[in-house]
């Protein structure tokens, strides 16, 4: 792939667990992914993003890892993972792996070795400092012999590699990110990246991209070690696709990634214009409320350097993080949803299962996931009962909920569902290529929003008022004739 190539990509992510399971253990896993690849292919998508199924304790979903190099049991093996990536290559489909740069599980056997007494390969590998009854400042003490404290990357159990620090405050254990012994982590990484490249991966997303160096605040050092990591890895691998999970697309795009996404916080466009929720903030701009002139100065900054850089947003429906978008937005709200994920330039992100409007439930946490639970429970296939065409095991690993009814089966039978108006979008996303194009004109007067794309123009009209509009219509979120509605998206050709 060239970076010209990217803005054609069009993305599914599959959390593992709970996508399809081919053996009838309750879990999912590579061989149940390869035998849906052909639905995955048929609403159009041309990339699929695997949350991670490499050896681990799960402890947190995953983002754990214990061995970077090996599929995890529960999923299969290598040779399951061998088949993945050749039939989705036979079908068109690039496959795209988490790439977990920041840290290991405590499992790990190199952040074992680290943690011995005596000084070896790994010793420098992860952060350590030199006093075991120091613990300020993320630093775990007591679980292992080495005379010091580890610092952990996010939970305690995920280990920090030892990128090092741009700020130096305990001279004697903090190295400076520019210490050759923080080499050592970048080459650790660099291999990672390298294996999983020789065995077809055609890219990766990166977990907690801007984690790396510590005391960083402006992230300069950061930026400066991913330069130095890409500069590695695309000499070998020019082809190669990364996506940052940074939302600072000016910072990401400077440390070399293709693209950023655009996350669910609440200081962007995407969360303000389709997911607030918050009673002392106001709703969404989609439900009427919501702070315009933040929406759309923030909104243009972040195309504005995609534009500049040559690079991409990652817009996103959800991820395995998030709460549902289908909790937040009605049935025609999300057809506006998807005109404007499908319609914008960038990379478009869905997450399983929201093409058939599943929602994320309160259910207790497992593997790690807390209140993301909910959102990661397997997808709903057919209406066959008790679980729904996901397993034949007595009890699937993850539990369904009782909130979620609509089934696959189901929704492409129906010509008013979100998947097949989802698989319009993509049709046309590929067929029209000024939906594609880096360049976008945006505008908005009285709460409707125009986008002008080429020759095309999206306007999603989020005021209680019709809108009068000039151009032929290409497909719209309502049947209507004259004025496009109130709460209705509408994509025409110019005149």
């Amino acid at each position: 792939m060239s970076k010209q190539s990217f803005r054609n990509l069009i993305v599914y992510e599959i959390y593992p667990t709970s996508f399809f399971d081919g053996n009838n253990d309750g879990i999912g896993d590579l061989k149940g992914i390869t035998s849906k690849l052909e639905y995955i292919a048929d609403l159009g998508f041309n990339a699929i993003w695997f949350n991670p199924f490499y050896v681990s304790p799960f402890l947190d979903g995953g983002y754990d890892v214990e061995d970077f190099f090996d599929v995890d049991p529960r999923f299969g093996n290598m040779g399951d993972f061998n088949r993945v990536v050749k039939k989705a290559h036979k079908l068109g489909i690039k496959v795209i792996l988490d790439l977990v740069a920041g840290h290991s599980s405590f499992t790990n056997p190199a952040f074992l070795k680290s943690a011995q007494a005596d000084r070896n390969e790994y010793s420098d590998l992860f952060i350590w400092n030199d006093n075991p009854w120091d613990k300020e400042g993320g630093l775990i003490s007591g679980l292992f012999n080495r005379h010091g404290c580890y610092m952990v990357n996010f939970f305690a159990h995920q280990p920090a590699f030892n990128y090092g620090f741009k700020q130096i405050d305990h001279p004697s254990w903090q190295m400076s990110y520019q210490d050759k012994r923080t080499y050592v982590a970048r080459e650790y990484i660099l291999n990672v990246m390298r294996f999983w490249l020789d065995k077809g991966a055609d890219g990766f997303r990166v977990d907690m991209a801007d984690s790396l160096v510590k005391n960083d605040e402006d992230k300069s050092a950061t930026i400066e070690v991913w330069n130095y990591l890409f500069r590695k890895i695309r000499k070998q691998y020019p082809k190669a696709f990364f996506v940052s999970e940074w939302s600072y697309p000016e910072r990401s795009f400077k440390a070399g990634f293709d693209a950023d996404f655009v996350l669910d916080h609440w200081d962007n466009f995407y969360h303000r214009m389709f997911r607030s929720d918050d009673s002392t903030r106001g709703t969404s701009i989609i439900n009427g409320e919501g702070d315009i002139s933040f929406t759309l100065k923030d909104m243009k900054e972040r195309f504005r350097q995609a534009e500049i850089h040559k690079s991409y947003l990652a817009l996103i429906s959800g991820n395995h993080d998030s709460w549902r978008i289908a909790n937040y937005l009605d049935h025609e709200q999300l057809k506006m949803f998807y005109m404007f994920l499908l319609c914008m330039p960038g990379i478009p992100f869905v997450l399983y299962g929201d093409e058939i409007e599943m929602k994320t439930s309160d259910l207790p946490s497992k593997d790690g996931g807390y209140q993301r639970t909910g959102t990661r429970i397997p997808m709903i296939w057919n209406d066959s009962k008790p679980y729904h065409g996901f397993t034949k095991a007595d009890e699937p690993y993850l539990p369904f909920s009782d909130e979620n009814t609509v089934s696959v089966k189901t929704a492409i039978k129906d010509k008013d569902s979100i998947y097949n108006f989802i698989k319009e979008l993509i049709s046309l996303r590929k067929r029209i290529k000024d939906l594609s194009d880096p360049h976008v004109e945006i505008k908005e007067k009285d709460r409707v929003f125009s986008f002008q794309r080429g020759n095309y123009t999206l306007i999603l009209n989020m005021s209680a008022k019709e809108h009068a509009f000039k151009g032929n219509v290409i497909i719209s979120t309502l049947p209507f004739t004259g004025k496009l509605p109130a709460g209705c998206g509408v994509l025409i050709k110019d005149n």
